[in-house]
């Protein structure tokens, strides 16, 4: 981020500023990292070697809780063998009471009918007897069950509560050991720790607080807007033959600055040393205005500039007179561009922002073909063919 930063069209305090917040996410990155090192060292670890020492694996599960669990198991046991016997007594004799009332019921609905035989009645007097006898037996077999299971009671009491105990104190272990380690947590994570933390947002507060859109925009037109140098043409008598020949008048923009680089003024500099020291470093910061962001591609597939097209080249010249593009008097002739192989140098650098721009670097020879539109032209340069904004190039 710190690149886009620097490669940015943003300049002046404001870009210290955006320094300073990738300063901020630097060193506050730096205490998130210590207390990353301090939980692995003094907690991670620790939990890590205490599970070992104890807790052991099993096929399914861990040998102290198959301990455990089979501790409680052996206890209940004989209880449970002991419990099973009452509940099928006591099962046995409730089916038989229910057997013997609703025997004893039928007999009264006999004796109170008219049309049953004495015989029949006799027989079903007969049976609630058999029945009586089955449910006396099933009364005393269900005491019997229930004064073994009261007598191992206390026994099974004692049992389970050993068990229980041996567990409470495994668990207790088990707490005693995690208050130390949540101990060791909150140490870790204690920011009081750090006493550079609070002046890390002073000293970005500060910087943000120095921020001038006022001293920036004034820099900005010193430079590159309406107060910057200006430099006209001016006339220059005829330097006379000379072996070589009629030397060409310059071609360049007449509103023009001489120097066409971004040079960052000295009271700019770059804010990443700001914090722990002077405000500003002894390094400038280069600010690599990229123009090429400004250009738009249009509908016809060619690109667009937002600016207007430099001025017409002088025609002082001996140069037959050619026909100007109509709607403005700072358009070079179309007809020139018309001829194949017109060499041009490129005055700033371009990287190629889309699959059909050609890349090129300030001081290369770019050979243009082709009509000028919306702002581009059709070019190449060693081999490669593309579209270069027509702007950043001269006549040679």
């Amino acid at each position: 981020w710190g690149e886009l930063i620097t490669k940015s069209p943003e300049y002046g305090t404001m870009k210290e500023t955006w320094h300073a917040s990738l300063v901020e996410a630097t060193r506050t990155a730096e205490v998130h990292s210590k207390m990353s090192n301090r939980l692995n060292d003094y907690v991670v670890e620790d939990v890590k070697l205490w599970k070992r020492e104890k807790f052991h694996k099993h096929i399914i599960s861990w040998k102290e809780t198959k301990r455990v669990e089979g501790g409680f198991a052996k206890a209940q046991k004989p209880w449970s063998v002991l419990y099973g016997r009452v509940q099928r007594a006591k099962k046995s004799y409730y089916n038989t009471s229910k057997n013997y009332f609703s025997l004893c019921g039928r007999i009264d609905e006999f004796e109170n009918t008219v049309g049953y035989s004495l015989a029949k009645v006799q027989k079903e007097k007969e049976k609630v007897l058999r029945v009586e006898g089955h449910l006396h037996r099933a009364q005393i077999k269900y005491k019997a069950r229930l004064d073994d299971l009261h007598n191992y009671q206390e026994q099974y009491v004692i049992d389970m509560t050993r068990e229980y105990d041996n567990w409470q104190e495994i668990e207790r272990e088990r707490m005693t050991y995690f208050i130390q380690i949540f101990e060791h947590y909150a140490k870790a994570l204690d920011i009081t720790q750090f006493k550079h933390l609070d002046n890390i947002y002073d000293e970005f507060d500060k910087v943000i607080r120095r921020t001038s859109p006022v001293d920036d925009l004034t820099w900005f037109s010193q430079h590159y807007g309406k107060e910057m140098p200006r430099s006209f043409p001016q006339y220059e008598e005829y330097p006379g033959s000379s072996n070589e020949g009629i030397q060409m008048l310059d071609k360049r923009v007449p509103y023009q600055a001489t120097n066409t680089e971004f040079a960052e003024p000295s009271h700019f500099k770059d804010p990443a040393t700001t914090f722990g020291g002077a405000y500003y470093p002894q390094q400038d910061v280069d600010i690599d205005i990229n123009l090429s962001s400004r250009l738009t591609k249009p509908e016809s597939g060619l690109l667009s500039h937002q600016y207007d097209i430099p001025n017409p080249p002088d025609t002082d010249t001996d140069l037959p007179d050619l026909p100007e593009m109509p709607g403005s008097d700072d358009w070079l002739p179309a007809a020139r561009l018309k001829e194949i192989g017109t060499k041009m140098k490129a005055l700033y650098d371009f990287e190629a922002e889309e699959d059909d721009d050609l890349a090129f670097a300030a001081g290369d020879v770019i050979t243009v073909f082709g009509d000028e539109k919306d702002g581009w032209v059709q070019a190449t340069l060693n081999g490669e063919v593309g579209y270069a904004p027509f702007d950043y190039l001269e006549m040679v």
